[in-house]
């Protein structure tokens, strides 16, 4: 969670700014503003700020980003309690605001618009404002059990300069490559395919030696492994593959066993990872996955894999699948809507009503031109079971009495 604070004079733009995306922004919450229109919401700002004439920066701008990883349970309702949270321990009360969570970028992130002249006409205090807000997101991240970055993971490192581009380079390489790697000579391999060569240094420079260090060389330029992260020291890229080697033991272990019992989980390989059983009876369950390193097309990124429940095609989504989007007479999923539409069955998450009762019907399409879909409750590639014959009344009455 990193807040971004911003000062302007321009409600006008802010406003066309948070709203004007189309699907990609969402109003989570409001206070004292006209919400019929643009127009109204602006004029509404602007009226408050006639309080304090004298101040021309009033337009208050607050950006919530919120890590990747923490995706799945950043609902609207909880994205919301944070942006109420976050203005009440700012000090930001009494005054004007608008929250918009906007699902144009991978990360999730919600914008704060709100008005600097509070409704009794005094201004909401900027001192030392984000020195506080540091704090705020600080705490926060640790009550509510938040995402710490990991400091470099986010760098754009196609905007560095100078000697920074090539430490940024080297790990963003050793990330992806060393979940695949069981050896520190797997991983030197695979940064030797990326122009970066990797060297052992041995006690004492001694070739016959243990090897104490590494280096890594990109461009001309040399750097200890510690210099490009502290958790990439050879020490911790040490324990780091043997935590991998183990875990990877561990699970040719357990595979074995099952497979002995007979009870072998087909988990298929999708955008060059393999699925664990955990991850196959998710998805058959119908919810999806969300993976680090998919490969497609010499690319690799992080987001959400969605399957058919037969596990014979996958979709990779960067952005949460599960948000809800009105489809027919029911909203659901999006990940369910666009299964639908791809011609499968689907066990889909649907809510209707204003009390948004919830139920998982099957949903189908008879051909890909129908203009509606199928829906039943029970599977329906599964034959119904015969019915039972049950007596008449009268029939049970005569055989009771020997007729």
């Amino acid at each position: 969670m990193i807040a971004k604070i911003i000062t302007g004079k321009s409600f006008g733009g802010a406003v066309r700014y948070l709203l004007e995306k189309g699907e990609d922004a969402r109003l989570l919450d409001s206070d004292g503003v006209d919400m019929k229109s643009l127009k109204a919401i602006t004029e509404s700002f602007n009226f408050q700020r006639k309080a304090r004439p004298e101040n021309s920066r009033v337009v208050g701008h607050i950006s919530l980003s919120f890590h990747r990883d923490d995706t799945p349970k950043l609902t609207d309702d909880f994205m919301r309690q944070l942006a109420g949270e976050y203005l009440r321990r700012m000090h930001i009360t009494g005054t004007q605001y608008i929250v918009v969570r906007h699902t144009d970028t991978q990360h999730p992130h919600l914008h704060i618009l709100y008005n600097r002249v509070r409704y009794d006409a005094k201004l909401v205090r900027s001192h030392n404002e984000r020195i506080r807000s540091v704090a705020v997101c600080k705490a926060m991240k640790k009550e509510y059990g938040l995402t710490f970055s990991e400091g470099k993971q986010d760098v754009k490192v196609e905007k560095l300069h100078g000697p920074d581009q090539p430490k940024y380079a080297i790990y963003e390489a050793i990330k992806e490559a060393l979940p695949r790697c069981l050896s520190l000579t797997e991983l030197a391999e695979a940064l030797q395919r990326q122009g970066i060569v990797t060297t052992f240094v041995h006690r004492g420079g001694d070739p016959e030696k243990e090897v104490q260090g590494l280096t890594f060389t990109m461009n001309g330029q040399i750097l200890k492994a510690s210099q490009v992260d502290r958790k990439f020291s050879y020490g911790n890229l040490c324990k780091t593959i043997e935590a991998s080697r183990v875990e990877r033991e561990r699970q040719q272990a357990e595979q074995a066993k099952r497979q002995r019992q007979g009870q072998a989980v087909h988990c298929p390989v999708i955008f060059g990872l393999q699925l664990t059983s955990e991850q196959v009876r998710e998805i058959k369950d119908g919810q999806p996955v969300y993976l680090q390193g998919m490969r497609h097309e010499g690319r690799t990124f992080d987001g959400y894999l969605v399957m058919d429940d037969k596990l014979e095609r996958g979709w990779a989504y960067l952005r949460d699948p599960r948000e809800w989007v009105k489809y027919g007479m029911y909203a659901m999923r999006r990940m369910d809507r666009d299964l639908i539409e791809q011609g499968y069955l689907v066990r889909a998450l649907v809510r209707w009503g204003e009390a948004g009762q919830t139920a998982r019907p099957y949903l189908w399409k008879e051909s890909p031109t129908a203009a509606g879909y199928k829906e039943s409750w029970s599977d329906p590639r599964k034959p119904s079971p015969k019915a039972k014959h049950v007596p008449s009344l009268k029939s049970r009455l005569k055989k009771s009495r020997g007729i």
